[in-house]
């Protein structure tokens, strides 16, 4: 076999090569790559002229000899990263590794660099002594790959901050594809929505909504937004979906829960039809108001000018008996109106005390002895014993003068029981009565403000309605039971927890010995003669009544005479029962002072109790009444 021809010398080989090579750096340099070493024994850089120009780190004024100077254009957040791979690619036996960085020019210009390296072994050597590595500026990809982590994170916080969801639709109604915000939670998995056809989601109506908004969608290249109901495990929840051309043949619906919305709405128009109905109560409560208090008016008017003009003194007592009832049920109408008044205005302030409830069920028995028809008899039955719970005294007795009224009312013979029982951590205070009872239609309706069951009996329907709400704020309950034509038995449950017997001792009352009760002193407050006048007459009989004109006269009347109660009314000229009140007590601690005002407003009567007065009675008052008050402080 013959020996191949060399058909070139020496010289014109290493000019083959140094043309190739030229060649090759050009097409390098075209692509932005440029060739260095690293001699691994030494720790220099060997740099071409053209590396720099190559890389257009020459233009940005990035210049440099060795490693240790090329970190001056790192970026702070680079070098450590780079000094590590640089590092861990010299212990490497390969030699081979990727770096990427970022290079900073005194302008702030940013270039990204990828170094490349490669060992190669020195002819007289076994092992490499030199490293040879290749640069290329990458800072256009960089940037391209930046924009779209920031167009990717762009997109992402907006998904994670929208309430909603995005179903993205095909034209056949498929659901291509699911975003939502992380820790979304769907009626359905999102496995379970991802490719399945809508049709398997929704109810045929939602379906065919759907596919008519999606295909007209698609056709116009217009927004479409319509709202539905899905049901899921038996629960309607309601969503609007906002659909939107996309892609080709597919929409994006960006899907809202506007549960809370059509519940709000609904809420609406339960509250307008509350208020239209609160509306025509209002108006029916007015006519019955006006027939009510005209009804007591009309008699107290009319008798008092016929006892005026009458001179047999049985005739006088019959109309004086029937002016004053119908004084005490005008009364209890405008108590009823300003109780209303005070709890929807949520100012009805609870007073809590201890109160022995055996006792007061005496108390009530004897009020209500007198009121009973002739062919109507009061039982009483209650346990042995005291029961103290801490509640409310007069609400208590105001809930049971109403079970009790609306007994009298409505019996005409047999028998009224007032009864007290303990039921474990309740005391039931209850009133039976044989009377005519409540029919099974009407009963659920008993509490309903402004109802009255009997629409011939005097009365505004509201009395067991402010029952009701007492004896919630009380914190016990209300109920009822009762059978037409045999009765009814209406009770209320206070809460109950037994007191230890030390601290009722040191509640009960100290006995008084009866030559020291007798002729006690009452100083009378009051800047209107007439109303002196009435008390007078109502009080002189048991007690000294001594009288001044205002509060200034009333703490030097105070001083010198040493009065056992005070009658204080509130407003008065000179100084007010407030200020006297608060003066008194600078004094004395202990002297009753009980307010008498006209003002029956909650915070006027709170004023009084924060003054010092022991308890408030609002004009017009009953005898009665305004005894049992002084009786329970001075006997």
């Amino acid at each position: 076999m013959e020996p191949a021809i060399n058909l070139y010398s020496s010289n014109e080989k290493s000019e083959l090569i140094r043309e190739n090579s030229q060649e090759i750096l050009s097409v390098l340099a075209a692509h932005q790559i440029a060739l260095w070493e690293y001699d691994i024994i030494t720790g220099k850089c060997s740099f071409s002229n053209d590396y720099f120009f190559t890389l257009g780190l020459k233009d940005a004024g990035i210049i440099f000899e060795d490693i240790d100077d090329f970190y001056r254009f790192i970026h702070p957040e680079d070098i450590e990263f780079y000094k590590q791979a640089f590092a861990e690619m010299l212990l490497s036996d390969s030699k081979t590794s990727q770096i990427r960085v970022r290079c900073i020019s005194e302008q702030g210009k940013v270039i990204w660099l990828e170094d490349h390296f490669l060992s190669y072994k020195e002819s007289c050597e076994s092992h490499p002594g030199k490293l040879l590595a290749y640069t290329v500026n990458v800072t256009s990809q960089c940037e391209k790959e930046q924009h779209i982590k920031y167009l990717e994170e762009y997109n992402r916080k907006i998904i994670e901050a929208l309430p909603e969801f995005i179903f993205i639709f095909d034209d056949n109604f498929f659901i291509t594809d699911v975003l939502m915000a992380p820790g979304t939670i769907l009626l359905h998995p999102v496995e379970v929505l991802r490719g399945a056809d809508g049709r398997s989601i929704y109810s045929p109506e939602v379906s065919d909504l759907f596919i008519c908004n999606i295909r007209e969608c698609l056709r116009d290249g217009k927004l479409k937004e319509i709202e539905y109901p899905l049901e899921v495990d038996g629960s309607l929840h309601y969503f609007q979906a906002r659909i939107a051309p996309f892609e080709g043949n597919r929409v994006l619906a960006l899907i809202h829960d506007i549960g809370d919305r059509i519940q709000r709405s609904q809420e609406l128009i339960e509250a307008k039809r509350r208020a239209e109905d609160a509306d025509k109560m209002k108006s029916v409560f007015l006519a019955n108001m006006s027939h009510e208090i005209r009804t007591p008016l009309n008699a107290i008017v009319g008798f008092s000018e016929i006892i005026a003009v009458t001179e047999n003194e049985e005739e006088k007592m019959e109309y004086l008996e029937i002016i004053q009832k119908n004084s005490n049920l005008l009364l209890q109408l405008i108590n009823d109106i300003l109780d209303l008044s005070r709890i929807e205005s949520g100012k009805s302030e609870m007073h809590f005390q201890q109160v022995e409830i055996a006792g007061l069920v005496e108390e009530v028995e004897k009020v209500h002895q007198l009121k009973m028809k002739s062919n109507v008899e009061l039982k009483v039955i209650r346990p042995e014993g005291e029961y103290w719970t801490s509640t409310d005294r007069n609400r208590v007795m105001q809930v049971l003068f109403n079970f009790l009224s609306n007994a009298i009312k409505n019996t005409e013979k047999g028998s009224i029981t007032l009864g007290l029982k303990h039921e474990g951590p309740w005391l039931k205070l209850y009133v039976s009565d044989t009377g005519c009872g409540i029919s099974k239609e009407k009963l659920p309706q008993i509490f309903t403000r402004f109802e009255k069951l009997n629409d011939f009996v005097q009365g505004t329907g509201l009395g067991l309605s402010i029952c009701k709400s007492i004896v919630e704020r009380l914190g016990g309950r209300i109920e009822v039971t009762s059978e037409l034509g045999q009765g009814s038995v209406f009770a209320l449950y206070l809460p109950y927890q037994e007191i230890p017997k030390e601290v009722v001792e040191r509640r009960l009352p100290h006995k008084k010995n009866v030559d020291e009760d007798k002729r006690k002193k009452i100083l009378v407050v009051e800047d209107i003669e007439s109303n002196f006048a009435q008390l007078n007459i109502l009080l002189n009989k048991e007690y000294i009544i001594s009288w001044v004109r205002n509060g200034q006269e009333a703490i030097n009347s105070f001083i010198r005479e040493k009065p056992d109660l005070i009658l204080m009314d509130i407003r008065m000229p000179i100084m007010d029962g407030i200020q006297a009140t608060e003066k008194i007590r600078t004094i004395s601690l202990t002297v009753p002072i009980i307010a008498v005002t006209a003002y029956a407003f909650y915070t006027e009567q709170q004023q009084a109790i924060q003054a010092g007065c022991n308890a408030v009675i609002s004009k017009p008052y009953s005898l009665e009444r305004l005894k049992e008050t002084i009786e329970s402080y001075i006997g």
